[in-house]
């Protein structure tokens, strides 16, 4: 975390005075008095404002944003910064940059850095006024204020509308009723929350599905750092999703309709899919229960194949998922698939040749080979993923099925591998597919997969050029 925090005295002042560690708990710390001191002094807001671009990845994923955004909303017009001179260098920000967080070119070209002489005086004044306020402000006092606001506790914000399909903030008025929630039908229920079926009201019978995703219910300072871990785990979920299926639309991806905060827990408000995820389809196939043919599976694959290359090619930043599985593909009345699960997702500029997690996240059997090595992620990443998926449509076998675990097989890719270079790669199709003529398109598929699975990510196909090579297949 330190790298990201530019090495300028006055920010060397700043991470003195608040005594930060380097830890996810002294960056919240950090964050939240700094903000405090840009309060008192308008030309550290601007210091922080040319700092933000370096902040941004890491208050993102400790859900501190939005704390960031309402100060430099605070400090976005001319007026607030009229004494300051632009330097010939200073950065003026792109159009998504004004957009999103209120700061217009204009007012811009009146921010800088504080001129080197007057940085020893600024540098005086942070430690005589921090002296006073730091005695008097503990840790959960600099603690309670981002706590309260994460939490949602105290003032009731009202839920925030992503779609016309909830015409009016009332409509979502029954989630505040916890006998009503307790009597929906529980489709669901995963690490972070329980998924209910519901009615959407004044909508001709609109079925919605409601992901309760719980905090826990108590002050900051009997919070343990295993509770402020999963806090912020799940506050990284909820601005994930609002951050992508929350302002972006395709018919491929599940859209997020509302987000609807409550003292204990959040509700993320989606559209229903009748037919569940993909996964639950083949384990109902397996069952017999259901049937999953070979029409079905390719359009599946056509559709997530498009998706992927609208969050890759058609977003800037692009949108990385990091957890495409069968789980995570809905399939909706008509069967086709829609993308879900955006909980972990992450933007990448343009600029950036790839992304560094902390830790490896993603399902087993789906992470790409270089993520495990190196942490580092980029959208080929993804296709590794995709190229997973689309092992599992034609051969039937999940990586976690009993033929890999039991037997002498070593994980289904390499399995995949070995059977499609064979003299005999049909013996790799799912039998309950063969003999309905369709065998030279899912060989086709299975060579695209061998191709987004290899190990060398630079020799994969993007998505485009996956979605080009699945569109040549004809229903």
């Amino acid at each position: 975390m330190a790298r990201l925090l530019r090495n300028d005295q006055v920010m060397k002042e700043i991470q003195t005075i608040l005594g930060y560690d380097g830890s996810d708990q002294g960056w919240m710390i950090l964050c939240r008095g700094a903000t405090e001191m840009a309060r008192a002094n308008g030309k550290l807001a601007a210091s922080i404002l040319k700092e933000f671009n370096a902040w941004q990845s890491k208050a993102l994923e400790l859900g501190l944003e939005p704390a960031i955004d309402d100060e430099l909303k605070r400090r976005r017009t001319a007026e607030h910064c009229n004494h300051l001179i632009l330097p010939g260098n200073a950065h003026v920000p792109d159009r998504d940059f004004e957009h999103r967080y209120g700061i217009t070119a204009d007012s811009w070209t009146s921010i800088c850095f504080l001129e080197k002489d007057n940085k020893k005086k600024l540098i005086w004044w942070l430690l005589g006024s921090m002296a006073g306020t730091i005695s008097g402000f503990t840790f959960s006092r600099l603690f309670k204020p981002i706590l309260a606001a994460v939490m949602c506790g105290g003032k009731d914000k009202g839920p925030a509308i992503f779609s016309p399909l909830i015409k009016k903030k009332e409509d979502l008025a029954f989630l505040k009723n916890k006998e009503r929630i307790t009597s929906l039908e529980k489709i669901g229920e995963g690490a972070r929350g329980e998924v209910y079926k519901a009615k959407l009201p004044g909508s001709n019978g609109k079925m919605i599905s409601i992901k309760k995703i719980i905090q826990p219910h108590m002050s900051a300072t009997k919070l343990t750092r295993q509770d402020s871990k999963t806090l912020n785990n799940k506050m990284r979920q909820i601005r994930s999703e609002i951050n992508t299926v929350g302002h972006i639309r395709h018919p491929n991806l599940l859209p997020l309709l509302a987000h609807v905060p409550r003292p204990d827990c959040h509700y993320l408000v989606y559209e229903f899919m009748k037919n569940g995820s993909l996964q639950d389809r083949f384990g109902n196939v397996k069952q017999g229960t259901q049937e999953l043919d070979w029409l079905a599976r390719v359009k599946i694959a056509q559709g997530v194949a498009s998706g992927l290359e609208y969050l890759h090619m058609n977003q800037n930043p692009r949108i990385i998922h990091r957890d495409l599985t069968p789980a995570n593909i809905l399939l909706d009345d008509d069967m086709e698939a829609r993308i879900a699960g955006f909980g972990i997702a992450k933007a990448m500029p343009d600029a950036h040749t790839h992304m560094t997690s902390s830790n490896v996240v993603g399902t087993v059997g789906y992470i790409a080979p270089e993520f495990y090595q190196t942490l580092k992620f980029t959208d080929k990443c993804d296709i590794y993923s995709f190229g997973v998926v689309l092992a599992v449509l034609v051969t039937g076998k999940l990586p976690s099925s009993e033929f890999f675990q039991n037997g002498n097989e070593i994980g289904l890719i390499k399995w995949l591998r070995s059977v499609t270079t064979s003299e005999n790669p049909r013996q790799a199709i799912d039998p309950k597919l063969m003999g309905n003529g369709f065998e030279e398109q899912m060989l086709l598929v299975l060579k695209v997969a061998y191709f987004c699975t290899l190990d060398n990510p630079k020799e994969r196909p993007n998505s485009k050029d996956v979605r080009c090579m699945l569109s040549q297949i004809k229903h």
